[in-house]
């Protein structure tokens, strides 16, 4: 369509009082134009300031905003001003130059406006202006001192100017530009893009934004009332209106409305220099902003490459296409250079407002879904990141000093953004000139079934992708589709012009007959594709539902006793009707009815509908059924938090109010589970519950039930057979071939998917494939076939094939982790992801994962998604960037469990999402899905001809805290497959003729518990509770606890209805057929369990996770192996999270991990062996069979204090280390004296300062560090300097507090030294909550002063039952004068059981145990070093008995002390330190004070079991001071290393005569604290030198 302008013959018909003008029409808007009366028109335009700085309106110096310049005259909706301006916009459009000008020329008086024909001299081209006259008595005078850039006239109503192209070869484009003032740069790019494209319109408001606001509270641009974008009653709106509407529907990609706006890089940092959007909230962003095809017909690919030219403005380098444009879309847009596709940042801000009038206005007019994009919003960069990467000024940028200020300042700029006016012109002209012939492909994968309503069917298909799509056509009739068919198109349903579409419910359609449907899309140009083939929404094997209820009149309600309070609450409604005319139910009281149906018989599998709407929430709305002794209720709403004892709540919260919605009951599967048996049901509830008088209760309404279950999808059929032929040798292999053929039986679907699993790790999804085997192993492999059809159902089956001619490739390799959660602080702007990478994550157990074993199995907490929504009412919610999936590839996970309580913190596109995103990257899961069905699923893998199956749930619904929607699936609800013991059986059931393995995952259990317990959840506390809280398997375990600042979701109540606690659902597992359960939920390891020959591992606790509770870093990794009888071995590797980053935890701090694993194990009946020398923990399958040794030793006292025991004087010793491997079993004799002892557990895991895994202890100062110069054992200890000008004390805690049991006693220890030290102690302080005030502070007693050798401090720590955490102080004071320092050791905190008495030995232990420590109570000290004598039992096998004695410092000058300590491996029991044959000390650290120099031999024997032994010797030198050490090798200090020297170091081997301090050193050669042959030879070769 062409505008019909009226052109007037100016010369035979001239009128006075259209203005004539010529120039430059760009000069004229922004600079200088001799020929117009009035020119640089943008510096005249309405200034005001409401809010100082919100708007940035560029350097002062450009354009001072002045309150005052102008003004603006604001019209209300239905002034008649805005109709008069309709008629002169009208004739305006049609060229009626005659007439806009006696239009207004009658409103001058008001208006001012006039109308100019102006000739541009440049383009050569006419344009109608209406624009309006200057009053001269405003003055700008802008800046004070420069009189260059005054201005005088501005406006009186300020209503804008209007530009008409009578020759426009683009009458499709217009142009606006809203903000003149603070969009400072727009006015100019506007105009360019107007005259280069020679579009039609040109329109531009005449005031700033701040010029007139509501004045209601403080400033923002959304109350603005000069702004037309956002103010709605505007001459700028009623211009587009008459410009734009008539060009609705005249052409495809009619009209095109630029909106070009401006932002200054301050406000909106780190942003591209062109935002492309088409509002906030139009997502489905399509051409010419971006075309969703593979044609990348838009914009950003109509621009160069590197639209801004190496040095174009002295920059080194070119800027690329994706540093200069942003894009607001919602799947992807990528510039295509022909060979790369490269991905365009995402517009997160800058978008346009949500309610932009234009905006609105226009795509109120058109579709989001067409191809066509009418309103394009652009943000352009007042000064690109270039100029600022390069240095160029403001200054420079718009030309500072060239006055007065207009377009001739922004050269620079005009230029930066020409490549995007060629990508657009170069976009409309390609538009224009390449015509599409093209039709559209011909569509596939097509099914059609009915839905809940009787007059609607749902369709699917496979999207196609046109460059031009108009809309997809479906045919329906009932007979033939080729005899005047119903044609459905974008008329009927505006969604089926968005191509991507892949799916429509069709109403209107009588689905009780069987339809036949085809489709095809065709686009803007009548390009029409194929019909695809022809499908039927009922296919052999279904038939329609049957009903079971209907409302009418006649129907016979009755009240359910009890309970029907308000009684005649109800009313049969024939208005608000569904589906399609059905009466229904409405019930609005406190109101419980039942309603007698014809008898039915359900079986297992029947499925009822039930149509419902909730009008408004009352405390209860759902329906029950009943055999008149029985029921089963259903919720669908209510606010109450429901005892599912009583209700099944899988639907609560998921219908939106006010409108209907289904609900897919399985009341067979339900039935069974509830009752063990089916029943005859002949009676159904309605429930509209509302006992709480104070409210008002809702309403709800309810229409018919049927049962649909001979509409139900059909699973396929799947059989297998196999071809062995082509036996051969390829490259030292043998090979055979395998060709498979795959039948299926299937009536009700056309397509299917294949998966095949080969059982030899390899795969394929054809229908028959051909696989060749690497003859490798001496057992049969598994081949298992997935199929999938058109409604999702599946199908497997199995074949066995022989290859047994290699080696075994036994066993089969597998590692199991814990909760794996990437988002929230990982993704932090400071985060490990952010920072680092996804792949750090896993870096440090890499090793352990995925590159030592063959299958890798995780639980995975968290979506992988930017898609979806906040769920509305959980409050703990997150999820992780998509392209994190590479951290799990890189670990070398093959398997994740979705059934969690997090798979649904973003909804079901969150899901579906990570569902697809783990697919891709052949990462097999199960667990979840957008229906029961799909969520019991099993995930299959075959490995070594084994093949696998993954079985998943969770009872965490979220339904005890009230988080509607509940996250448990349901028959057509989205959710995660729900744990029950009925559920379990039957996904069992459903795989054990298939799989070789069954491996169960549950995500259960109570949060934050350290064992599996029972009534973790109960309504009512028992008593007591407070004092039982720490203990979660004890019978209540945790509640909420707003000072535990617990990241908890289940400490509340819970009332839900797994019907087996813990231990037990695990052991039914088990006993139904289950290989192992793996548990995880708790966040905290728990202990493993055999269980009939099976493992039940009850948490895994967390693997990668950004928690801040120390008891949740402790982790493991566990590792099993099987074969073809199934799992054979078990180990636990100990982990880690340090920091947020799991490392393997090495030395004592994996001793403690397993330690205590094994501890939490035996409680559950299970034998653990801990290699303590290793680091690794191993599962006793056998018990009975188990090997076990004993170890004897001794518990010395050396250390005791005062202790006040029941009113009584007695003594207790220092906490006595007990020694490892193995565990106290025994405690066999003890000194008479003694006559209490108790046990103790180590609760600082970390206590040693070594780098074994954790850096817990938190090191805020550089006068505090570790350090590996002065220890007490091993290679580190704590160090902290303090001088006479220290500001204040130091002090060393931890990172966290941990959490603190009160009910027990404790005791602080630890070694510490000092030098000058003032006031350096141990404390302990205890707290109420994780953080906040301290409770109390107690230490290990007094503080040490001045110099002190290293020593050992303990103190204990008083009961406080208010004391829930604990922090650990290391405290340094100011010294007096000089520097101060002091070293902390092996600083500890020992929890103890309970006091006991002896009465009687031997006093047996349970055992394995995490007992460390053993502390003993006297009524008096003996003149001799006393205590008891203690044995040790280890399971399993070790490392030989070796003696590894070790000395802190092999030299010192005496007098002082020696430092050992033990590093002795294998099943050690009794350790006897000697110094030249004496006796110094037993255990692990003993010490040597030496007074005079010399060479003192040291040895340590070490007594294993049936009397093993071993002894290792060495020598310790004490010097005199300032004494001089000779040189290596001169061992008579003569200055020379001569044969003599090594003829002395013989005879000091053979005993003849003994070395000198110097001598010795001398004489030790390889510096090993030996003299040995070997440094005989090596004194020997110095000689020869």
């Amino acid at each position: 369509m062409k505008w019909n302008f009226i052109y007037i013959l100016f010369i035979s018909l001239p009128l006075a009082n259209i203005i004539h003008e010529s120039g430059e029409l760009s000069e004229f808007l922004g600079g200088h134009s001799p020929g117009s009366s009035y020119d640089n028109w943008v510096s005249h335009v309405t200034e005001g300031i409401a809010s100082d700085g919100f708007n940035d309106y560029g350097p002062d110096w450009l354009d001072v905003q002045t309150t005052g310049f102008g003004n603006y005259n604001k019209l209300e909706f239905g002034d008649p001003i805005l109709s008069y301006w309709e008629d002169i916009f009208s004739s305006f459009i049609l060229g009626d130059t005659t007439l806009v000008d006696s239009l207004l020329q009658d409103s001058i008086e008001s208006f001012y406006y006039e109308l100019v024909i102006f000739e541009d001299t440049v383009y050569n081209q006419i344009f109608h202006i209406i624009r309006e006259q200057l009053d001269t008595n405003f003055i700008d005078l802008n800046q004070s001192d420069n009189d260059l850039d005054d201005v005088v006239g501005s406006f009186r109503n300020g209503w804008g100017m209007y530009i008409i192209n009578p020759q426009a070869t683009r009458e499709q484009v217009v142009i606006q530009v809203p903000h003149p003032c603070d969009d400072f740069i727009a006015p100019y790019i506007a105009i360019d893009i107007f005259l280069e494209t020679n579009a039609f319109a040109f329109m531009i408001n005449g005031a700033g934004r701040e010029v007139l606001w509501t004045e209601v509270g403080n400033y923002s641009n959304s109350k603005s009332l000069s702004d037309p974008s956002r103010y709605p009653n505007t001459i700028f709106q009623k211009f587009q209106e008459v410009a734009v509407h008539p060009l609705i529907g005249i052409n495809p990609h009619w009209p095109l409305v630029f909106a070009i706006h401006s932002f200054d890089n301050e406000s909106h940092e780190d942003r591209k220099s062109i935002i492309v959007a088409a509002g906030g909230q139009n997502s489905f962003t399509t051409k010419p902003i971006r075309d969703i095809t593979d044609d990348h017909f838009d914009i950003i690919n109509f621009t160069s490459e590197y639209p801004i030219d190496e040095g174009q403005f002295g920059n080194t380098n070119s800027l690329h296409v994706t540093d200069y444009y942003e894009v607001f879309y919602d799947d992807h847009c990528v510039f295509d250079n022909g060979e790369t596709e490269f991905p365009i940042t995402l517009a997160t801000e800058l978008k346009g407002p949500s309610n932009g009038v234009q905006m609105v206005d226009l795509q109120n007019l058109t579709s989001n879904f067409s191809v066509y994009e009418p309103w394009i919003h652009i943000e352009l960069d007042e000064k690109p990141m270039l100029f600022d990467s390069i240095g160029i000024s403001n200054d420079s940028i718009y030309q500072n000093g060239s006055y007065p200020t207009g377009i001739q300042n922004f050269s620079q700029i005009r230029e930066y953004y020409q490549p995007f006016i060629h990508g657009l012109n170069s976009y409309l002209t390609h538009w224009e000139t390449v015509s599409d012939q093209g039709a559209p492909d011909s569509i596939e994968f097509i099914t059609a079934y009915n839905v809940d309503n009787s007059d609607e069917v749902y369709m699917s298909w496979a999207p196609v992708y046109d460059t031009n799509f108009k809309t997809f056509q479906i045919q329906a009739d009932t007979d033939t589709l080729f005899n005047d068919p119903i044609l459905f198109d974008l008329e009927d349903y505006d969604i089926l012009q968005y191509m991507r579409l892949d799916h429509q419910t069709l109403s209107g359609l009588s689905n009780t007959e069987p339809w036949w449907f085809q489709i095809r899309g065709i686009d803007h140009f009548n390009n029409a594709g194929p019909w695809s083939e022809s499908v039927s929404n009922i296919l052999p094997g279904h038939s329609s539902p049957d009903t079971i209820l209907y409302f009418s009149d006649g129907i016979a309600l009755e009240g359910i006793i009890n309970e029907d309070i308000d009684q005649d609450s109800f009313a049969i409604d024939y208005t608000n009707t569904f589906p399609g005319n059905s009466p229904t139910l409405e019930i609005y009281g406190n109101c419980w009815k039942s309603l007698q149906i014809d008898p039915f018989m359900p079986d297992s599998g029947t499925i009822l509908q039930v149509f419902a709407k909730i009008d408004s929430i009352s405390e209860i709305q759902g329906i029950g059924f009943s055999n008149g002794e029985n029921s089963i209720r259903y919720s669908f709403s209510g606010y109450e938090t429901l005892d599912i004892e009583e209700w099944i709540p899988v639907y609560q919260g998921v219908g939106q109010i006010g409108s209907w919605h289904s609900y897919r009951i399985p009341i067979g599967d339900d039935w069974l589970a509830w009752y063990d048996s089916l029943s005859v049901l002949n009676e159904v509830h309605f429930i509209n519950d509302h006992d709480d008088t104070s409210s008002a209760p809702g309403s709800v309404y309810f229409s018919m039930v049927r049962d649909i279950t001979p509409d139900l999808p059909i699973e396929p059929s799947v059989s297998i057979e196999f071809d062995l032929t082509n036996f051969r040798n390829e490259r030292d292999d043998q090979i055979v071939t395998a060709s498979f053929y795959s039948t299926i039986q299937d009536t009700d679907s056309y397509a299917f998917s294949y998966n095949w699993e080969f059982g030899d790790g390899e795969s394929s999804d054809e229908a028959n494939p051909v696989h060749d085997y690497i003859i490798e192993d001496d057992h049969d492999y598994t081949a298992i076939l997935t199929v999938e059809d058109e409604t999702g159902r599946q199908g497997w089956a199995t074949t066995t094939i022989q290859v047994d001619q290699g080696n075994s490739s036994f066993p089969l390799k597998f590692n199991f982790v814990g909760d794996i959660m990437m988002g929230r602080r990982f993704e932090e702007i400071d985060g490990i992801i952010t920072t680092q990478g996804v792949n750090a994550l896993f870096e440090p157990t890499r090793h352990l994962l995925g590159m030592s074993a063959d299958i890798t199995v995780a639980n995975l907490e968290i979506p992988l998604s930017d898609q979806g929504y906040p769920h509305p009412s959980k409050s703990i919610i997150f999820r992780s960037a998509p392209q994190n999936i590479a951290g799990l590839i890189y670990a070398g996970i093959d398997v994740v469990s979705l059934a969690n309580n997090h798979i649904l913190d973003y909804m079901e596109p969150a899901m579906i999402q990570t569902q697809n995103i783990l697919s891709e990257a052949g990462i097999i899961h199960s667990g979840a899905g957008m229906n029961s069905y799909e969520a019991y699923l099993p995930a299959f893998k075959s490995v070594k001809g084994q093949t696998i199956a993954f079985l998943a749930s969770s009872d965490r619904t979220g339904q005890y805290n009230n988080y509607q929607p509940y996250l448990n699936a349901g028959v057509n609800k989205p959710g995660f497959a729900y744990m029950t013991p009925y559920y379990l059986k039957q996904q069992i059931q459903s795989v054990e003729e298939v799989a070789d393995l069954i491996v169960v995952e549950m995500h259960a259990g109570s949060e934050y518990s350290y064992s599996p317990g029972a009534d973790y959840d109960s309504y009512t506390p028992i008593e007591d509770f407070a004092d039982l809280r720490t203990n979660p398997a004890s019978g209540t375990g945790f509640q909420m606890m707003e000072k535990n600042g617990m990241e908890a979701e289940d400490y509340s109540w819970r009332l839900d209805r797994p019907q087996m606690w813990d231990r037990a659902i695990r052991h039914f597992t088990i006993d139904e057929g289950a290989d192992i359960v793996v548990v995880h939920h708790p966040h905290i390891i728990q202990g493993l369990e055999m269980y009939d020959g099976k493992l039940i591992a009850h948490s895994l606790g967390n693997f990668i996770f950004d928690l801040n509770y120390p008891e949740t870093y402790p982790s493991m990794i566990l590792n099993a192996e099987a074969d073809e009888s199934g799992f054979t071995a078990f180990s636990i590797d100990p982990v880690y999270i340090d920091d947020y980053l799991t490392v393997p935890a090495k030395g004592d701090l994996g001793n403690y991990i397993l330690d205590y694993i094994a501890m939490r194990s035996k409680e559950l009946n299970t034998f653990v062996h801990v290699d303590n020398d290793n680091q690794r923990a191993y599962v006793i399958i056998d018990s009975l069979a188990m090997p076990s040794s004993i170890v004897d030793y001794n518990a010395w006292i050396d250390n005791y204090k005062p202790f006040d025991l029941n009113g009584e004087s007695y003594f207790h010793s220092d906490p006595i280390p007990l020694t490892k491997p193995g565990s106290l079993s025994q405690i066999l004799a003890g000194d008479p004296s003694i006559t209490h002892y108790r046990l103790g557990r180590e609760k600082i895991w970390m206590k040693n300062f070594e780098d074994e895994g954790s850096s817990l202890w938190n090191l805020n100062s550089i006068n505090e560090m570790i350090q590996d110069s002065v220890v007490r054992k091993g290679e580190a200890a704590l160090l902290h300097i303090r001088s006479e000008s220290s500001p204040d004390n130091i002090v060393t805690n931890l990172e966290e507090r941990i959490p603190f049991k009160n009910e027990h006693q404790h005791t602080v220890h630890g070694f510490i030294k000092t030098e000058n030290g003032k006031e350096v102690t141990i404390e302990v302080r205890c707290a109420i909550g994780r953080s906040g005030e301290s409770l109390f502070t107690a230490s290990m007693g007094d503080s040490l002063s001045g110099s002190n050798n290293w020593q050992k401090y303990w103190g204990d720590i008083p009961i406080d039952e208010g004391a829930n955490y604990f922090d650990i102080r290391l405290n340094s004071g100011v010294p007096d004068s000089g520097f101060a320092f002091s070293w902390f050791d092996d600083v500890g905190l020992v929890e103890w059981d309970s006091l006991k008495e002896i009465s009687q030995y031997p006093i047996s232990i349970s055992h394995p145990n995490d007992y460390e420590y053993v502390q003993l109570f006297f009524n008096e000290p003996q003149p001799e070093s006393f205590g008891l004598q203690i044995q040790n039992t280890i399971i399993g096998d070790l490392d030989p008995l070796t003696a590894l004695p070790k000395v802190v410092a092999p030299i010192i000058t005496t007098p002082n002390y020696f430092y050992f300590y033990d590093e002795s491996t294998g099943p050690v029991g009794e350790k006897v330190w000697k110094s030249d044959g004496e006796i110094i000390g037993y255990g692990s650290t003993p010490e040597l004070y030496c007074e005079d120099p010399g060479v003192y031999e040291i040895s340590l024997t070490v007594y294993g079991p049936n009397g093993q032994e071993d002894i290792t010797s060495f020598s310790v030198i004490g010097l005199e001071p300032g004494s001089a050490q000779y040189e290596i090798g001169d061992v008579n200090g003569d200055g020379v290393i001569t044969v003599v020297d090594a003829l002395l170091c013989s005879n000091y081997i053979l005993g003849l005569f003994d070395l000198q301090p110097q001598e010795f050193l001398a004489a030790d050669a390889d510096g090993n604290n030996l003299i040995d042959i070997f440094d005989v030879l090596l004194v020997s070769d110095l000689s020869d030198q």
